[in-house]
């Protein structure tokens, strides 16, 4: 863990390695929010288990209940630090392929709750994988959709696990919804009722309780669909240019923030929205490039953007930027070479580092690649982590892991080598399991759609780099298929209970009687 004293008036002292000093590049501000980031490591997030299990909801004996409170299944704030603290030594080092697809795969997220991960292929295919336990990842459904101009943008499952929503190139968000008997499942068009003729939306999240479902679209404008009253409720021009990235800032849904390629990031207070005359309550200004995707900390203070500038940048949103960092924001994305589209990552010079002053940015990460597609980019779960670690997609067919403290990579994880056309290699998304140890990455190579990575303790199976220790590659392809990753929740039980305790591998979800 993280140990950085909150600032007080005695000035309290802390021990070398943790002391933030103010340099050239550091100013008062950027030195002051740091220290305010470090503080919130200093007591573990407070996380519950949100399992649906049957299992474990079920189990009434005292005996059971007290030893799954014991291994933190139950009253989980009593242990956080230890979980933190054996992720820091179990970060995975190795990667096995557990689905293959017929074309690029664009999106794989799991559900709020672990128990599904939703996946969307270029082939016009939407698949329902069950990952209730950690040991499979078994295709649950496939659902053909149509109407699908070029792919399937982007995805998001409803918090119950009832529906799908689904963008594409089209003037609607449609609703699929998922039957328990796997009959045919129907699709809902959503209608937005847009101005622009060439439509969609490129991002798209639902609320937490599932009522509303947000879309930031490419004519400027942000969207909110009602599914209550079944209609839309909000169409407001948000920004300048295509809007990439919209999330909900946290669980109040009245905080939104979006992200476009007019490189600016805006949060709006709903309660105070107007459609006539829409007016942000913050501006982040820092990136030189368009945004690609906004990921929230979920507690209406931090979040993250990835941007085409190949940075992502952390937010406080205590420290917005002032309008002299705007208009110098203006001024220099004006004078950067217009000739790179990242698209194609083939016409004019990549972009450059440039810093603009003011930034109020409190940290920026760089090395992962953002080319061809939105890449994604999210604060690792709650917890199994803590949030102290950043993961991001890249162009590059590498995964990165950032230190969300010092900015430093953690690890690389390549999906693949592939020499051929550089888009196959791109990993456009990632996934890291909300309560499991493993990770989850999609990729445009269809051979590697879906690569699971976990921790190995056996040596032989670890393939790291000897010029990048840091690097860890996929094997093989196929060498992995039949090894069970190692879940949090048996490290947990050897911690507590030594490492010699029997352990039924057939069925981690049940408890310990």
């Amino acid at each position: 863990m993280y140990r950085k004293s909150r600032k007080t008036s005695t000035k309290e002292q802390t021990s070398s390695d943790e002391t933030i000093t103010d340099t050239p590049a550091t100013s008062a501000e950027q030195t002051e929010a740091l220290s305010d980031l470090y503080s919130t490591y200093v007591h573990p997030v407070k996380c519950f288990h949100g399992t649906c299990s049957k299992k474990l909801v079920n189990k009434k004996n005292l005996i059971s209940v007290l030893k799954q409170r014991e291994i933190g299944l139950i009253n989980l704030h009593r242990y956080p630090s230890t979980r933190y603290q054996l992720m820091d030594r179990l970060l995975p080092n190795q990667g096995e392929i557990i689905a293959s697809m017929p074309r690029s795969t664009f999106c794989g997220q799991f559900s709020e709750d672990g128990q599904r991960f939703l996946s969307a292929c270029q082939d016009n295919c939407l698949r329902v994988f069950d990952t209730t336990s950690s040991k499979t990842f078994q295709r649950a459904e496939e659902i053909p959709v149509d109407e699908v101009g070029w792919a399937i943008l982007d995805t998001a499952l409803s918090p119950n696990r009832t529906h799908i929503a689904y963008s594409t190139w089209s003037d609607c968000i449609y609703l699929v919804k998922l039957n328990d008997n796997q009959t045919e499942s129907k699709i809902i068009p959503l209608q937005l009722r847009p101005h622009a003729h060439s439509f969609t939306i490129f991002s798209l999240q639902y609320s937490s309780d599932g009522s509303e479902i947000i879309g930031g679209s490419n004519d400027t404008y942000v969207y909110i669909y009602d599914l209550e009253k079944q209609k839309r409720t909000l169409r407001v021009q948000a920004h300048g240019d295509d809007i990439n990235a919209v999330r909900f800032v946290d669980n109040s849904n009245s905080l939104v923030v979006s992200g476009s390629d007019d490189n600016f990031v805006y949060i709006w207070d709903r309660r105070a929205l107007k459609e006539s005359h829409p007016k942000p309550v913050g501006v982040f200004a820092g990136h030189t490039k368009g945004i690609t995707f906004i990921h929230s900390r979920m507690d209406t203070r931090y979040l993250i953007s990835n941007s085409k500038d190949q940075s992502i940048k952390l937010w406080d949103m205590r420290r917005f930027s002032d309008e002299s960092t705007i208009g110098k924001s203006h001024i220099i994305a004006s004078n950067i070479d217009p000739r790179w589209d990242y698209r194609y990552d083939a016409y004019g010079p990549r972009p450059t580092q440039i810093d603009i002053p003011g930034d109020p940015s409190v940290r920026t990460y760089r090395d992962h690649s953002v080319s061809f597609t939105l890449i994604r980019c999210y604060f690792s779960p709650a917890f199994t982590t803590g949030q102290k670690y950043i993961i991001t997609g890249s162009s590059d067919g590498c995964i990165r892991i950032y230190d969300v403290l010092t900015g430093a990579v953690e690890l690389r994880l390549r999906v693949t080598h592939n020499a051929g056309d550089n888009r196959d290699r791109c990993v456009r998304d990632v996934a890291w399991h909300p309560y499991d140890n493993y990770i989850v990455s999609t990729s445009w190579d269809s051979y590697c759609a879906h690569v699971r990575w976990t921790h190995s303790f056996d040596e032989s199976t670890i393939s790291s780099s000897s010029t990048d220790p840091k690097m860890i590659s996929l094997k093989t392809p196929g060498c992995f298929l039949n090894r069970h990753p190692q879940t949090l929740r048996r490290l947990l039980t050897q911690q507590f209970y030594g490492s010699d305790i029997e352990y039924d591998s057939d069925n981690d979800t049940q408890s310990l009687e």
